[in-house]
Formats: structure tokens, C-alpha cells, sequence
């Protein structure tokens, strides 16, 4: 079964978080930054040496759900790669499927670097 890790838009209580509402969500982190693009939504640049990134895994039953999903975050038009990366949860370390923005994929879609490690955190300042 896979697993996904979602760090914006996705979690729940977020604007697209209804989309993964069927599945139970678990607090979790990674390492990297949070960029957000001019549209308002936010990217993550996987880094082993960035900062602990919040967010929240969700245990998908079935592979379908990853290619809506790649659909709606523009893996096709290459606005986003879905990696697999380490994350952190109270169980200890483990892997899970992410969308992630490249540095070339950053600079292309403009792009900007935030000072927070929890979307929520920029999001609900608005």
C-alpha cells in the first residue's frame, strides 16, 4: 500500500484537502524548504539537509489515487515530480511518495522561498 506525504494544499483543513478526506492522516516531516508560487500554492524542495518540514501522511489504498493526483499537481507539464523520500513520524522513519519541485521546476514556475516549516503557518496568516 502506499503511502503519500502532503505538506500543503493536500492536508487536511486546507483548501484541497477534501480530496484525501477518505483517507486517516498521520502528523509527519520531512526535510527541505517551502517555496510558494505566485498562484498561492506552496512546493516543496526535498533537501537531507533543509529544515523539518510539517506535514501529514495518508496511507492511499490504491495506486489509482496517484495518478488522479499526478494529474491534478501537473506531473505531466512537469510542474511537480512525485518522489519517494524520507519522512519522520511518531513511529520512527519511514517512506512515502511526495510531490516536490526541482530547483529548475522552482525557477520556472517564479517561485519564492518562505521563512516557515508549516504551511499552515503561511496559509492561515492571509
Amino acid at each position: 500500500m502506499d503511502q503519500l506525504f502532503v505538506y500543503g494544499t493536500l492536508m487536511q483543513g486546507e483548501d484541497r484537502g477534501g480530496l484525501l478526506q477518505q483517507f486517516n492522516a498521520r502528523p509527519a516531516h520531512t526535510l527541505g524548504r517551502l517555496w510558494r508560487a505566485p498562484a498561492g500554492y506552496p512546493a516543496l524542495a526535498f533537501d537531507p539537509t533543509g529544515i523539518p518540514i510539517a506535514g501529514e501522511v495518508v496511507r492511499l489504498d490504491s495506486a489509482s489515487i496517484l495518478m488522479v493526483l499526478d494529474l491534478y499537481e501537473g506531473v505531466g507539464q512537469d510542474l511537480y515530480s512525485r518522489i519517494k523520500i524520507p519522512i519522520q513520524t511518531k513511529d520512527g522513519t519511514e517512506v512515502a511518495w511526495a510531490y516536490v519541485m526541482s530547483p529548475s521546476q522552482l525557477r520556472e514556475a517564479g517561485c519564492v522561498r518562505l521563512d516557515v516549516s508549516d504551511w499552515r503557518n503561511y496559509s492561515r496568516r492571509g
